[in-house]
């Protein structure tokens, strides 16, 4: 079976996958694979709640993005903060940014899709 898909890959542009590849990605541990598909569906129910709320509410979803990225507990803030936290909102809100990220985790996120990990890769060395 492994040296089938093996072949099977070498017949979209010829590329070559040693067998030994398949063969080691095929005896993955049954535990591995039930972990690989937990961690999805736990990120598919963060991903349902955390837009339920960004639907609900996009400037107090924003506002708790921020204080949780400070490291600032709502109960716990200063007027000072509190200020801070009002205008950053405002300035988000007038620049209708349609991205919660910033740039630099959308142009990975991109690249790494369109070119694979050998993007990634190459561009930590």
């Amino acid at each position: 079976m492994v040296q089938s898909i093996s072949d099977m890959t070498f017949l979209y542009k010829d590329t070559k996958v040693p067998k030994e590849h398949y063969k080691k990605l095929l005896s993955k541990d049954y535990v591995e694979m039930v972990e690989a598909n937990v961690s999805v569906k736990l990120v598919e129910t963060i991903y349902n709640i955390v837009s339920g709320l960004n639907n609900e509410s996009p400037r107090l979803f924003y506002q708790a993005l921020l204080l949780l990225d400070k490291g600032i507990k709502p109960g716990s803030m200063t007027a000072e903060q509190f200020q801070a936290l009002t205008v950053t909102t405002d300035q988000h809100e007038q620049n209708k940014k349609s991205h919660i990220l910033d740039k630099e985790a959308h142009e990975t996120f991109d690249n790494v899709l369109k070119n694979g990990m050998t993007y990634f890769a190459g561009d930590n060395d």
